[in-house]
């Protein structure tokens, strides 16, 4: 063996990273090796990277001139690096442990996302493929394999298929089955195993993975609709996703109604002014995302949605001779059921709110196994309402704020782009469902006609730029609404 081989593994916290470096040392120990492992823990799955790192050397010291192993990585000599995830990697490489003359990286190609990439209005994901690249050019030798997903198929955790692809490397100084026999005999010892096998024979096979088709496969989802715009490929791919969605929402027309509605913004600025640009894409990302507002339909459709049932039998690991039952929580409040009224069946309804008092099981809840034949076929009778959802109460009254949110936008556009940018972070005041909303419409109904409404066709001032700047901070950041309306009461 090398005098001394060097490891480096990187993961995140609950994947068992720790577990991996003790299997390791466990059968370094079995051959008489010299060996050393230290870690360093993050704090939480995505807000600290979990490392551990692994020192090996062969036993013909002599008593008493014992190697003095490393506790840490040193950058550009790391023979090996393993990694759990492919932002992962990226930290790993930005560090300087991979170097193209010395190291072997083996990473998965799943991803995890940070709480930025959630967090975003658009599509903040880091892009996989550019890792995969970096990776490639970077290191000696290379292997991306979706390691998460073996881990899922052999109803284990993700350490034992890094150990098989580590022992597929050859770089450890010990036969297969001497890594298999650190697993227990237990039922998840064997998962853990049949996980080290499958990953060991991919790479042993050649049969790698070079590139995130899981993640990155949604980004052409958009193709699917082809419209002319001439505006950059950044806005034209937020216009695309949002059409996109509105369809599956509702149906084409709708879309439609979106790119119409995007377009009477755009047809209000200098296309070669940049900051007039991103606002259009913030007003697009905001006004989709006010479009497909969620309602009973809504709901119901999400619930019995094919990839959700996918993605649920997949994660429990569904045998063929298993039964699979999804009970799901459906308590639609007075609110809600008025929303999906025929308008004036619901302007009336909204106005007599106390003949629901006759109806005891309202707002009670109950629960729905959308699995079964009959709760199937009432999700489906709910979800089919959407058909008609252009008619309805809440439809109709949506509609109405959002015509006088975009002349609003026109106006302003037209008078003063600070405060246009503003203007088109108010409808993020509108989110969630149930309780959630009302309180959010309620802020935005507030902000708007105090700060937005009295200034159509007047001169917009800097001081109404951050009086709207303020009052929508406020109203993100405060549960209650009495500190807006005081905030308000002064700005009147």
């Amino acid at each position: 063996m090398p005098k001394k081989i060097s490891i480096l593994i990187t993961a995140l916290g609950g994947e068992g990273g720790g577990t991996l470096m003790n299997w390791i040392l466990d059968c370094a120990r079995k051959q008489d090796l010299f060996v050393q492992g230290t870690s360093v823990p993050g704090v939480a799955q995505r807000t600290g990277s979990t490392s551990y790192y692994i020192e090996i050397c062969g036993s013909n010291y002599e008593v008493g001139k014992e190697p003095v192993l490393s506790m840490y990585p040193i950058a550009g000599m790391v023979d090996l690096v393993v990694s759990s995830e492919l932002l992962e990697t990226a930290r790993v490489m930005e560090r300087g442990f991979v170097h193209p003359d010395r190291t072997t990286l083996v990473s998965s190609n799943s991803r995890k996302l940070t709480n930025t990439e959630k967090s975003d209005l658009y599509d903040g994901m880091f892009a996989s493929n550019k890792i995969i690249e970096t990776g490639t050019k970077m290191s000696k030798n290379s292997i991306f394999l979706d390691l998460q997903d073996i881990a899922e198929k052999a109803s284990t955790i993700i350490s034992s298929p890094m150990f098989g692809a580590i022992a597929a490397t050859k770089i450890l100084p010990w036969e297969k089955e001497i890594s298999e026999s650190v697993f227990d005999a237990n039922e998840f010892g064997k998962n853990s195993l049949e996980g080290f096998r499958l990953a060991f024979d991919k790479i042993s096979n050649k049969n790698v993975i070079l590139e995130n088709k899981g993640i990155d496969k949604e980004s052409n989802k958009a193709d699917k609709i082809s419209i002319s715009i001439d505006v950059p490929e950044s806005l034209k791919k937020i216009i695309y996703l949002s059409m996109e969605r509105c369809k599956e929402y509702q149906n084409m027309e709708y879309a439609n109604l979106f790119l119409n509605r995007i377009c009477e913004l755009i047809n209000k600025i200098d296309k070669k002014n940049k900051n007039s640009l991103s606002i259009i894409e913030n007003s697009a990302r905001r006004l989709c995302l006010w479009m497909v507002y969620e309602d009973i339909s809504r709901v119901a459709q999400l619930k019995i949605s094919k990839n959700r049932l996918e993605k649920i039998k997949k994660e429990v690991n569904l045998k063929n001779d298993q039964l699979l039952i999804v009970k799901d929580y459906f308590k639609p409040g007075v609110d809600e059921i008025i929303a999906i009224m025929p308008n004036r069946l619901g302007k009336w309804l909204s106005n007599n709110k106390k003949l629901f008092k006759l109806f005891p099981f309202v707002g009670k809840g109950i629960k729905i196994n959308v699995l079964s034949i009959s709760g199937y076929i009432l999700m489906r009778i709910l979800s089919s309402i959407r058909k008609i959802r252009p008619y309805s109460y809440r439809y109709i009254q949506e509609s109405k704020e959002i015509d006088l949110w975009l002349e609003a936008m026109k106006y302003s556009l037209e008078k003063s782009t600070k405060f246009a940018d503003q203007l088109s972070n108010l409808p993020h005041l509108l989110k969630g469902y149930g309780d959630t909303w009302i309180r959010g419409k309620e802020k935005y109904s507030k902000v708007f006609n105090t700060l937005v409404s009295p200034l159509i066709s007047k001169n917009i001032l800097e001081q109404d730029v951050e009086n709207l700047k303020e009052a929508i901070s406020i109203a993100m950041n405060t549960l209650e609404i009495d500190k807006l309306d005081r905030f308000l009461l002064t700005r009147k």
